[in-house]
């Protein structure tokens, strides 16, 4: 039990600190290009959801766990479909299915703290998704004539992925030492009367 603490708050930090130093990059980058209230909103697109969904995780793990589910099923499927179809102009955007996975992971990485084992799996997913649909996609644009595998770990995608996959290995890990289970478990309505 322990170990399974030692690696929950390891996790924990690290995602935090990653969280921390990443937002600052990010929002950096996008209030000097393009800037002004563009940047802010292009900020605030991504910021304020992450803030929302770790509070909920930290304040209401039980509530958090199936609404961080259900985003990381959200995620996951607009990053995929976004990595084929091209719905969001990179170029001019930035790379959202990457920065909307790092904003979901400092929330999961909360809820880990509650739910490691779930946390551990959706990050798990969410860092192997990210990277196959980052490959998937530089696949479909360049019909296989682009870099290798190799060049997608340099991409903004590869620096969220890593990561995200050592913190939720870390999670997942600290879980099965806790012996947890990884359904999420959706609250119960408790009837008036």
């Amino acid at each position: 039990m322990r170990l399974a603490n030692i690696l929950r708050r390891t996790a924990f930090t690290f995602m935090m600190l990653f969280g921390l130093l990443g937002t600052l990059f990010v929002a950096g980058y996008a209030l000097d290009d393009p800037g002004g209230p563009t940047g802010v909103g292009m900020t605030a697109a991504w910021v304020l959801p992450m803030v929302a969904l770790t509070g909920l995780a930290l304040l209401s793990p039980e509530t958090g766990a199936p609404v961080l589910t259900f985003a990381t099923v959200l995620v996951l499927g607009f990053t995929v479909f976004d990595s084929v179809v091209g719905i969001v102009p990179r170029d001019d955007v930035g790379p959202v299915a990457a920065i909307t996975v790092f904003a979901l992971a400092v929330a999961l990485a909360a809820l880990g703290l509650h739910r490691a084992k779930l946390a551990g799996v959706l990050m798990i997913a969410a860092a192997l998704v990210q990277v196959g649909a980052t490959a998937l996609g530089a696949f479909v644009r360049t019909v296989g004539e682009g870099p290798g595998p190799g060049a997608l770990l340099g991409s903004s995608s590869g620096v969220v992925v890593l990561p995200v996959l050592l913190a939720g290995i870390a999670f997942w890990l600290s879980g099965k030492y806790a012996d947890e289970h990884v359904r999420p478990v959706w609250p119960q309505a408790h009837p008036v009367g």
